[in-house]
């Protein structure tokens, strides 16, 4: 196997990892630069010089912190396609009021569309669309996302509207709803949507890292998996939740689990979720983004202001939400800094030999019992969430964090594993992990078979899993399934497929 480096890129530090056949060889931990690129520079530094990796695989947060504090986004215009019975709730509907100020998206209902079994509801108009396409190069808008009603199963009216729109406006970028979301019109355009805002974002992102890495470029997806650097480009939206899904997968493989509970305990929040088959498990149909309901495909994660950046109050015990983040050598009291953190605190319990223990010795008993109290209740609370009547799951803690919260897991007469290299399992996850595809279908059982439905679906995983780089030979069917369903007619049928390949070596 070829060197393959990982490499996250979390609120607190940029860990890298070097990998030759599944195993790491180098690593290393810096803090996160506020510009992250050049923290990526100097972890990639800390490798061997004479191990060049062949590809680079990153795990972001620069998507996700866009949505979250409403920044560098792309005004988009969103064309919902299956007018007139799609108008009834108009798009970005239940948005947050500061998101929708943030970008002054404009909406547009055009005819066309389909229904479940592929009847059209109406005749596309291209004069309408070349309208649109005209209004929005006034504007200077350059993104677009288009949604079409069932266009999950039948995408040729949104590939035509994109058509026409670009071909009008040549640098108008195009989003397309059944690349990107599942069945629910309002949900799937919704992430198209943020995905349309997120794009010229990713582009100078993407630039950015490739400029910065010496291999091919990489970017961990949602579902554990990764795609190549033209692919994220134009999908930023399958990268916002990368980080977890990363310390999951990187946990998995170093505990050799496929059912347990995973913490990733980093700088400033601590990462929940669990492990089936030894991928993170899926959230529901529909999540929550930035405060905006989505359903592509999310890992279930849940995230609480446990790190060990967290702020400390002496008097109650209680941490965080707040953290010094990526300030910790700075602003922590064993660095010479004037903030109590929960790593102070560790240091003072003596969980932990980091930094100038002298600093922290004023920390009396009173103090470190407060704050394992108030931590030992959020823990438990948190684990609530995960337990399984006659079988508590266990728990394999990770993170560069994960020594702060040990003992009081123990503690809780909880099965704890902290593996080898557990401080980078998330670089580890994005290094190890294969290229992924998926397809969410849905058709009439009067017009395409059970047997075709799936058939269809497999084979539009396995292309997609394809076009984000894994080797057409290597991809295998991970999940293919159907359902019905109970608010449609009784002959709509579900499908679902999901395929992992490994990356395509381009010298093969």
């Amino acid at each position: 196997m070829k060197l393959v480096a990982g490499i996250d890129v979390g609120g607190t530090n940029t860990d890298a990892v070097l990998v030759r056949d599944g195993q790491i060889v180098a690593w290393a931990k810096v803090p996160t630069t506020p510009d992250v690129y050049s923290g990526i520079i100097a972890a990639l530094t800390y490798l061997p010089d004479s191990a060049v990796p062949r590809r680079v695989h990153i795990g972001t947060t620069a998507f996700t912190n866009a949505l979250v504090e409403r920044r560098n986004l792309a005004s988009a215009a969103a064309i919902r396609v299956g007018r007139p019975v799609s108008e009834s709730l108009p798009p970005m509907t239940g948005w947050p009021a500061d998101l929708q100020g943030a970008v002054h998206n404009r909406s547009y209902f055009v005819s066309g569309g389909r229904e479940y079994d592929g009847q059209p509801i109406g005749a596309l108009d291209r004069d309408e669309i070349r309208n649109i396409a005209r209004g929005l190069a006034a504007a200077g808008i350059t993104q677009a996302a288009v949604t079409s009603v069932f266009g999950t199963s039948y995408p040729e009216d949104e590939i035509r509207v994109a058509e026409w729109l670009t071909a009008e406006d040549q640098n108008l970028h195009v989003s397309l709803s059944h690349r990107i979301g599942r069945f629910g019109i309002l949900e799937r355009e919704n992430s198209t949507l943020l995905n349309a805002m997120l794009q010229p974002l990713a582009v100078r992102t993407l630039n950015a890292y490739q400029a910065a890495v010496p291999a091919g470029l990489f970017i961990s997806q949602n579902d554990g998996t990764v795609m190549n650097g033209v692919r994220a480009a134009e999908v930023p939206i399958f990268a916002v939740a990368s980080g977890p899904t990363n310390s999951m997968r990187g946990a998995a493989i170093l505990g050799s689990a496929r059912e347990a509970i995973v913490l990733d305990v980093g700088g400033t929040t601590t990462d929940a979720g669990v492990l089936h088959l030894g991928y993170p498990q899926p959230a529901g149909l529909d999540l929550t983004v930035a405060g905006v309901r989505t359903n592509f495909r999310m890992p279930d994660v849940l995230s609480v202001g446990i790190g060990g950046g967290s702020l400390v109050d002496p008097a109650d015990g209680s941490v965080g939400p707040q953290s010094v983040g990526l300030r910790l050598t700075e602003q922590a009291l064993i660095f010479g800094g004037d903030t109590l953190t929960l790593t102070d605190v560790a240091v003072a319990a003596g969980h932990i030999d980091l930094g100038e223990r002298t600093r922290v010795a004023h920390i009396g008993t009173d103090v470190i019992a407060r704050v394992e109290d108030h931590l030992r209740n959020r823990l438990s609370r948190l684990l609530e969430n995960y337990e399984r009547i006659g079988r508590p799951l266990p728990i394999i803690l990770v993170g560069g964090g994960a020594p702060l919260i040990e003992s009081i897991l123990k503690g809780l007469g909880r099965e704890v594993l902290r593996p080898g290299h557990a401080d980078v399992a998330n670089a580890y996850g994005a290094a190890i992990a294969q290229v992924g595809g998926e397809a969410d279908l849905t058709f009439s059982s009067r017009t395409v078979s059970r047997r075709e439905a799936l058939t269809r679906a497999e084979q539009e995983a396995h292309w997609r899993a394809v076009e984000a780089g894994a080797s057409r030979n290597s991809i295998t069917t991970v999940e293919l399934e159907d359902a019905a369903f109970s608010y449609l007619a009784g002959d709509a049928l579900r499908v679902r497929a999901r395929a992992v390949g490994d990356v395509e070596d381009a010298s093969q």
